[in-house]
């Protein structure tokens, strides 16, 4: 028995790390270490450019510096955040437009996972799963598996199964993180220092003309012209369509009103009032329709919720009202140009793509072609009169629905409508002070499912993103519980509940 041990304790079985001699710190080195020389064999053994022998020397320097941190677990976690916008991706194996990689997100995740694990602030016995969403997803997941029976290329189907799987680890890791304010906080922070960054970024973009990301990749999308009537759509440093920008403003744009509107302060190391203006100009200036559109949808929200649940907020909605108005009047020509310019042709467009997804829905309505497969196969599903512009669909729940049929369009739309309602849920759970920003997420939520309507939502970014802020809609209520107030409470919110148990 070791000394010091209460009298009648079996003696502990020493774990792996305590058999081996190895420190937490030794295990990380040794790791990484065995990861940089495996990814330094593969580069000499199949590289064709100094590009990745580049990004391999960064990544290592970025990985020293990470190891001379002493509070690394807490430095993963703001890091998390950060990386969104500044996407690197290494591909494994490429077909056609899927490409299965490990995203630099991905690796900081992982990354998080270790250090949690090692300096045993994520533990197994506190292991929160989140069923009310879990369950869901696993029913999509479970969906896109049954329609690979009908899948002309298995490939195509497990890039984009992995895919998907890869957001519930996500989230399932991501909700555990967030056990603590404090670590809810240090995300939120990194998340908009990048955020403040990649305005700045978005901004020189536009006055360039030139869309670039942090790899070096350039491409030539022309300056925007009022006079001319001609807009250049900038792409950030997503390295993905130019929706995906547009909706990251909007969305982070909309959760800084909720920040602005919270009754305490919500300390994320981001004026609200300076984060509105910089994402209202640069959503803007990203001139994208559906994502403006969700914006407002997303604000009247916000606004119809805070009258119903939090009215003491109300006294704030004027000075917002006119923080919002000063990037709209500023770029009012270009404002003005977008709703203007080719909306019947455009969605004469994207309503003749639909034709296609149909045909390919009737063939296999219940199981669908299989997931990811679209692209490969949709030539073969043209109608017999079909003219114009062949593309993939510009609809998720239409995309997904020729993918995986009904069963799979049920299974997505469950697992949507339960992120909502968590979301929702959460308003009169939380603490009175921060549920404008409980409310804020259910506009999020509500501007994101209109941003599918209207566009694929396939990048990874764009997925990120979302379960990024689904973890957040699910953790804010766990951390601020809100108080039990007896009769009608001072300030006109609705009464709230005893606190959540913790979970287990």
């Amino acid at each position: 028995m070791r000394h010091g041990a209460p009298a009648g304790a079996l003696p502990t079985q020493p774990g792996l790390r305590e058999r081996l001699g190895l420190h937490s710190t030794q295990g990380l080195v040794l790791l990484l270490g065995c990861g940089a020389l495996f990814a330094c064999a593969q580069i000499i053994l199949k590289s064709h450019s100094l590009k990745y022998p580049t990004a391999l020397i960064v990544a290592a320097a970025a990985a020293s510096v990470f190891l001379m941190v002493r509070r690394k677990y807490d430095a993963a976690v703001f890091l998390t955040g950060f990386t969104l916008p500044f996407f690197i991706q290494f591909l494994v194996v490429q077909r056609d437009k899927q490409a299965l990689g490990i995203t630099g997100t991905f690796l900081v995740l992982l990354t998080l996972l270790a250090t949690g694990l090692a300096s045993g602030a994520f533990r197994w016995s506190r292991f929160f799963g989140c069923p009310a969403i879990t369950w869901p997803v696993l029913g999509f997941l479970f969906a896109c598996v049954v329609s690979m029976v009908n899948t002309p290329d298995r490939t195509l189907s497990l890039i984009a199964l992995d895919r998907e799987a890869e957001m519930l680890l996500v989230f399932l890791l991501l909700i555990n993180v967030f056990s603590e304010a404090v670590q809810v906080f240090r995300f939120l922070s990194g998340l908009y220092l990048g955020f403040a960054i990649e305005c700045g970024i978005y901004v020189i973009q536009n006055i360039l003309g030139y869309s670039f990301d942090i790899l070096g990749n350039t491409r030539f999308e022309g300056t925007t012209d009022v006079q001319a009537g001609r807009i250049g759509f900038q792409r950030g440093t997503f390295a993905a369509s130019q929706h995906a920008p547009a909706e990251y403003f909007c969305v982070l744009t909309l959760f800084l009103v909720g920040v602005f509107l919270a009754g305490r302060r919500f300390p994320i190391r981001m004026n609200p009032m300076l984060g509105m203006l910089m994402g209202g100009g640069c959503l803007l200036l990203a001139a994208k329709r559906a994502p403006l559109a969700g914006f407002a949808m997303g604000l009247t929200v916000i606004c119809v919720l805070v009258a119903v649940y939090s009215r003491r907020s109300m006294r704030r909605l004027a000075p917002l009202v006119a923080v919002l108005a000063l990037p709209a009047l500023a770029l009012m020509p270009l404002l003005l140009l977008r709703t203007h310019q080719g909306n019947e042709s455009a969605l004469e467009e994207r309503m003749n793509l639909t034709h296609v997804a149909w045909q390919m829905w009737e063939s296999h309505p219940a199981l669908g072609i299989g997931i990811g497969t679209y692209d490969s196969v949709k030539r073969q599903f043209l109608p017999d009169d079909w003219q114009g512009w062949l593309y993939t669909v510009h609809n998720r729940y239409l995309l997904l629905m020729a993918e995986t049929g009904l069963f799979g369009l049920t299974a997505l739309l469950a697992m949507y409508l339960a992120v909502l309602w968590q979301a929702f849920r959460g308003i009169v759970r939380i603490d009175p002070d921060y549920r404008p920003v409980q409310i804020a997420l259910v506009g999020i939520f509500v501007a994101f499912y209109w941003e599918m309507v209207w566009h694929m939502f396939d990048s990874k970014q764009q997925n990120y993103l979302f379960w990024f802020l689904a973890s957040i809609a699910v953790a804010l209520p766990r951390v601020f519980p809100a108080r039990r107030i007896s009769g009608r409470a001072a300030d006109g919110d609705r009464d709230e509940p005893a606190p959540l148990p913790a979970a287990s």
